[in-house]
């Protein structure tokens, strides 16, 4: 069985989203749990299933805000 270019997206994404749930800091959580998630949603696009693409967009966009917060919070 071979694995497609498509396929080694969505599993380095998935690898990500598994690993940002052991790391113990929040802003590397987040980092993580947010890159995978956009591979996903490259992935979920690329395999054209828009409800999936769309769900984890959604994640993506509620990570990105959590980061930032996050930053924003370490700054001040």
């Amino acid at each position: 069985m071979s694995i497609d270019p498509i396929q080694v997206i969505g599993i380095i994404g998935m690898l990500l989203v598994f690993l940002s749930f052991v790391v113990k800091k929040w802003i590397w959580l987040y980092a993580f749990n947010m890159t995978g998630a956009v591979l996903l949603t490259l992935y979920a696009y690329l395999r054209r299933d828009l409800i999936f693409t769309v769900v984890e967009a959604g994640i993506v966009l509620f990570l990105l805000y959590r980061l930032l917060g996050e930053l924003k919070s370490r700054r001040g």
